[in-house]
């Protein structure tokens, strides 16, 4: 979820004529056959050609579901993108403190000029400068995010849906999910984005440490519905309390979270210890337009935590003096679930079972901190502005958990895997 302040240039029509006209331009390949024109050189360009000889899927496929004549070859490149964007120089400049201007002028360096040849400088909009000097501009579409963009057609990231138990858990009777009395780890989601079955990956190695059930979901709970997807975690959420009655906790961690310290312990575990609020967040790092942030829900297995997400759950679909909806409206009307968590902390009913943690606080104390950086977002057309966030809530190397919210495909796929080489361990 993002809370920049955004500037939309354009109608959606006009957005699908710059586009088509931007094909033409540029040589963006159709997918029936491959442009003269590419801004692709080098591995850039022989990853494009590899792309184009493979066959475009109706919608785009795991690599291990695939035919295994495709399964080897549209892994390898899969395996080659993610290694790239997992070697640019982000990961590094994080290791080092107080290098977050940095970091974010080398990732728009980086989205510009990786695998292309030599461009002439941007001319600057009319818009500021980003909180790093950099010019948010509405580039044309560099070689890199031409390959992200083609590859994410033909590949989906995502795992398959999966529940993995603690050994302790596993019994002959059969009423394994019952039995389970530890923390259950939760995260799902409906949106391809490449790194992703890393990021999952990592979450799975956590619950593995410390003896977490681990439930992922791939796709959207509540689509059925006709809501938006930012309903899905209160639903697996709900789901959960039923499958696993005793429980003692559960986590929901976004898909676009990395865990980035397995070496110093449980943070959840340490939040239930904080606060004995039935149901934990932490405040958003952009507080000028929301109070808390979702990203990471901590919810106890009581009576009243179940109650807390009930209520939750009962204000989507609540009739509204002003008309908007909280399940269907999209993200210019309302804020979903995190909205209807901040009215409920409003409401004397509910505000004693919510608790709000801080992204950071002394003693070194740290959750759901961010990894963002304003920039332009193409696809949406729309500049993204954090100069506002907090600085307690940026990302800093040794942070238990970075978060790539409110970035474009491209750079969140940057910023996961420049998380994921910083992850600290034992």
């Amino acid at each position: 979820r993002t809370h920049a302040r955004t500037h939309t240039h354009s109608s959606t029509a006009s957005t699908h004529l710059h586009m088509s006209l931007l094909r033409l331009v540029i040589g963006v390949p159709a997918f029936g056959g491959v442009a003269a024109i590419s801004s692709c050189r080098g591995f850039g360009r022989r990853l494009e050609q590899r792309l184009f000889s493979l066959s475009l899927p109706a919608r785009p496929v795991h690599p291990e579901a695939m035919h295994p004549g495709l399964r080897q070859e549209n892994g390898v490149i899969y395996r080659d993108f993610s290694n790239a964007v997992r070697s640019w120089k982000g990961g590094a400049i994080l290791r080092q403190a107080g290098m977050q201007s940095r970091f974010a002028a080398e990732a728009e360096r980086w989205v510009q000029q990786a695998f292309s040849e030599p461009s002439p400088p941007p001319v600057p909009s009319a818009t500021n400068e980003s909180a790093n000097g950099t010019a948010l501009v509405a580039p044309t579409t560099s070689c890199v995010a031409q390959l992200y963009s083609y590859l994410m057609t033909r590949i989906d990231a995502r795992p398959d849906s999966f529940l993995s138990l603690p050994e302790d858990a596993l019994s002959p009777r059969g009423d394994t999910l019952g039995e389970v009395a530890g923390p259950v780890l939760l995260s799902g989601g409906d949106r391809n984005a490449a790194m992703l079955d890393q990021v999952v990956a990592n979450h799975a190695r956590f619950a593995r440490a410390h003896g977490y059930a681990h439930w992922w979901h791939k796709g959207s709970l509540v689509a059925a519905r006709g809501w938006q997807p930012y309903w899905h975690k209160v639903e697996q959420l709900r789901l959960a309390t039923r499958r696993f009655r005793n429980a003692s906790a559960f986590v929901w961690v976004d898909d676009d979270i990395v865990l980035t310290n397995l070496r110093d312990g449980d943070r959840f575990a340490q939040a239930l210890r904080r606060s004995p609020a039935s149901l934990l967040v932490t405040r958003d790092p952009s507080s000028k337009h929301a109070e808390v942030n979702t990203g990471i829900i901590i919810l106890r297995n009581t009576k009243r935590g179940r109650a807390v997400l009930e209520a939750l759950w009962s204000r989507a679909d609540q009739w509204r003096a002003d008309g908007t909806s909280l399940s269907t409206d999209g993200q210019a009307s309302c804020l979903h679930e995190q909205q209807a968590l901040e009215e409920m902390l409003q409401s004397g009913e509910w505000a004693s079972e919510i608790g709000v943690l801080e992204q950071r606080a002394p003693g070194a104390w740290n959750l759901n901190t961010f990894l963002r950086w304003s920039h332009y977002d193409a696809e949406r057309e729309a500049d993204r502005r954090y100069e506002e966030d907090s600085r307690a809530g940026a990302w800093a190397h040794g942070d238990f958990a970075g978060h790539c919210s409110g970035l474009s495909q491209l750079r969140r796929a940057m910023c996961m895997g420049a998380l994921l080489g910083n992850v600290v361990v034992a």
